[in-house]
């Protein structure tokens, strides 16, 4: 998929009520280092986050590069006012008309509906601009918000994976389940 001829030649940067989706920057590593490092972020995900502002640096650019190359689009969840980087979503995993969301926030914006926020508009290019059809999420089981999150926007539960998803640091592989929303119309 080029994400540059389907959005434009540049990165969107989208306002809501409460938070900016942008393209992440060099200047934000030290922000996605600080929320990660909070076990309650990384829990249920398959990586601890970046262990250091260096190693945030490198991923915000690996990131970045995906963009450019076609395999995922991840947009900064930026406070409004102050621009500082509290969360990321992204769509990748492409294939066809189908594609993987994700997300995460740092638990001091947790039950503010920023999270439908960014989910609301990030589904919306995934539909609308890029002309999915089907958009999928792999959650854990134990990941009780998550899970209401993707039942408020419909999202159906599909199916049980067992021992699907192994940690990067730990090794441990984890039953995951899979949620899909489907294109209207």
């Amino acid at each position: 998929m080029n994400f540059t001829e389907l959005l434009g030649m540049s990165f969107q940067t989208i306002q809501t009520e409460q938070i900016r989706l942008r393209k992440l920057k060099r200047d934000d590593a030290p922000s996605l280092y600080n929320y990660y490092s909070n076990e309650n972020i990384y829990r249920y995900l398959d990586w601890n986050g970046p262990e250091s502002i260096e190693r945030s640096i490198e991923v915000i650019h690996i990131w970045n590069e995906g963009f450019e190359k076609g395999w995922i689009i991840r947009f900064a969840i930026a406070d409004k006012m102050s621009d500082e980087v509290i969360g990321t979503i992204f769509l990748s995993e492409f294939e066809g008309k189908r594609a993987e969301i994700g997300y995460e926030l740092s638990e001091k914006y947790w039950h503010k509906g920023i999270m439908s926020e960014a989910m609301n508009e990030v589904l919306a290019i995934g539909f609308n601009q890029l002309g999915l059809v089907r958009i999928q999420a792999i959650v854990a089981e134990e990941n009780i918000a998550s899970r209401k999150l993707l039942t408020k926007f419909n999202f159906k539960e599909e199916g049980y994976l067992r021992q699907y998803e192994c940690h990067s640091v730990t090794g441990e592989c984890r039953d995951m389940l899979i949620y899909s929303l489907l294109r209207k119309g």
